[in-house]
């Protein structure tokens, strides 16, 4: 069997067999399927890490790649995810996938095959990259490849479909990179820069109108992608955030804009009503929200609420912050990732609640009569401070204290540096379990 073919087999066969044991399905109770599933992924992690798999590209091997990615993803190991992403660029480089002429000259079935892996690939990446700050492997101005051909299958049709949503969405969290926080896009003015948002934020809710048009009704599991559609807005205003984040100001440096707020707020509501969605449902359901929904977007939209309601001690926004930290907590112990996010919107909430009560705001930042959050000019960047009040003892835990959330928000408004990128998620550490 040639070397990453049997990865693949052992990768396929983990998800199968965990899909079977989610399902509790009474026929396969006599049969040990926990120990095949741990045989499976045992084989195929290890699989992962031979070096044949780095060598030689075929097929096989950026399949089993693809899976190891989704895996990294599912374990909120985003430094896995990001090295298994980068070796299944290159392969994809190596034997043409992104190059329609290449694929032209395959079956149709063995075209169709890479087509699914390429974009599977390149909506992964796409999405990272706009979540931690760096520039992606699948640049947009080198691929020509087709898309796949969605199935006339009516149970696996909207499937194929809302993956080719997907795979436009991601295209537009590659530009927002691209041409909002990239190097190059910082040198840009203020004209460019305002002519990109508005463009870039009209494709996003187009691209979110689209997938919602999908109907789903007749797909194979269409309970899971009703859960994606219903989850659709949070996504779409998340990803808005991000868009209007980038906005600046004529006078002063533009920290939090009216309309980045009002998207902040709106992803916020909308993560609430996507998780009334999920919260009766089985435990790997809500799982799935977690690791496919909730972590999907970068952690934007609760820094934001965050940072107005301690500059203008808004009770609304502090009301918000709390249902959606109490949400988190309800699901923090499903992966990670949940409980990573819970941890720290759980710190941020605890100080946003003391400063709203005291009615002590922070400084460095003032409302402007549109609604934005700006730093004046005489302030400059840098010089943002939570207010000298008395903290109680039960605040902070040790994984986040009063000294950690100033230097956050000095890093974070009036910068283009990603949320990721500044708390130094270290997801790869076992400190937080």
């Amino acid at each position: 069997m040639p070397p990453g073919s049997l990865t693949l087999f052992y990768g396929i066969l983990y998800y199968v067999i965990r899909d079977y044991l989610h399902a509790g399905d009474s026929d396969l109770a006599h049969f040990d399927l926990q120990s095949s599933l741990e045989l499976c992924e045992r084989h195929f992690v290890g699989g992962l890490s031979r070096p044949e798999i780095m060598s030689d590209p075929t097929l096989e091997k950026i399949q089993a790649l693809l899976l190891g990615v989704l895996k990294a993803q599912e374990e909120f190991d985003v430094q896995r995810c990001w090295t298994s992403l980068s070796l299944a660029f290159n392969m994809c480089q190596s034997i043409g996938l992104h190059r329609r002429s290449t694929l032209e000259r395959d079956e149709f079935a063995i075209a169709e095959a890479k087509r699914h892996a390429f974009w599977a690939l390149y909506t992964i990446d796409k999405n990272i990259s706009l979540n931690i700050g760096v520039t992606s492997h699948f640049q947009d101005h080198d691929i020509d490849a087709e898309l796949y051909t969605p199935s006339n299958d009516p149970k696996h049709r909207p499937w194929d479909l809302m993956g080719l949503v997907i795979v436009e969405f991601a295209s537009v969290q590659g530009r927002v990179y691209d041409q909002l926080y990239s190097t190059s896009a910082c040198r840009a003015g203020d004209e460019q820069r305002s002519a990109s948002i508005e463009r870039l934020s009209s494709d996003l809710m187009t691209v979110r109108d689209k997938l919602l048009a999908i109907d789903v009704s007749q797909g194979l599991y269409s309970d899971s992608l009703h859960g994606m559609a219903a989850c659709a807005d949070f996504i779409a205003y998340s990803v808005l955030t991000v868009i209007y984040r980038a906005q600046t100001h004529p006078r002063d440096v533009m920290a939090v804009s009216s309309q980045c707020y009002a998207s902040a707020t709106a992803a916020l509501q909308s993560h609430l009503k996507c998780f009334t969605y999920f919260r009766g449902r089985q435990t790997h359901k809500q799982t799935e929200y977690v690791n496919w929904i909730l972590l999907y977007p970068s952690f934007t939209p609760f820094v934001i609420v965050f940072t107005h309601a301690i500059t203008t001690a808004s009770t609304a926004d502090l009301a918000l912050l709390q249902d959606t930290t109490s949400s988190l907590e309800l699901i923090k112990g499903l992966s990670r990732g949940s409980m990573h996010l819970y941890t720290i919107c759980d710190a941020f909430v605890r100080a946003a609640q003391i400063l709203v009560n005291s009615q002590q705001t922070l400084t460095g930042l003032e409302q402007h009569q549109d609604g934005s959050l700006v730093i004046p000019t005489t302030d400059g960047p840098g010089n943002i401070a939570l207010p000298d009040v008395s903290w109680p003892e039960d605040t902070f835990d040790s994984t986040m204290n009063q000294a950690d959330i100033s230097m956050f928000l000095n890093g974070f408004i009036g910068t283009n540096r990603s949320v990721m990128d500044i708390l130094s998620f270290d997801l790869n550490s076992d400190s937080i379990q």
